[in-house]
């Protein structure tokens, strides 16, 4: 997939969209190497940029292939999914970049993380044992940031896999 024309306008999330995702979700990356193998890691985080443009926040310890292939080819996909409705929305991007995280990523992913861990300790899981699972040394936290090429429904259904409005 060829990386985004800079001379098209900047696709948009829709509001609901935009809100769904930077609400403390189940987030998981995926790219691909130039062999086409899939890559994949769990970030903590995501915040819709007023350009439009997605950044998603992830540990570089675990992401490090999901790093390097988007470094190649500039190509992302991620779903963010809430566990306890199964609600899911994937976003796909072909811009793809990462650079070292800010304060503000920390704190967007710290809040993000806390929401999605209410949701689970709401299901019944132990919350020092999500903090140990999803939190890392935010000195390690790495931000990809792309412009959405399209959004997708992915909640399981008679929908799943439509495209959602951008």
């Amino acid at each position: 997939m060829p990386a985004a024309d800079a001379t098209l306008p900047v696709r948009t999330l829709t509001p609901s969209v935009a809100a769904f995702i930077q609400s403390g979700l189940s987030v998981t990356v995926a790219a691909r190497g130039e062999r086409l193998v899939p890559s994949i890691s769990k970030a903590v985080g995501c915040r819709v940029e007023q350009d439009g443009q997605v950044t998603v926040l992830l540990f570089a310890d675990v992401a490090e292939t999901v790093c390097r292939d988007i470094a190649a080819n500039g190509q992302v996909a991620v779903c963010f999914s809430r566990p306890s409705t199964h609600e899911t929305v994937q976003i796909k991007g072909s811009d793809a970049r990462f650079a070292l995280a800010t304060p503000l990523d920390v704190a967007t992913a710290r809040g993000c993380l806390d929401r999605l861990i209410d949701d689970l300790v709401s299901m019944g899981f132990e919350r020092r044992m999500l903090e140990v699972l999803f939190w890392g040394d935010p000195k390690d936290l790495v931000a990809i940031r792309f412009t959405p090429d399209g959004a997708f429904a992915q909640t399981p259904g008679p929908s799943a896999g439509a495209a959602l409005p951008t």
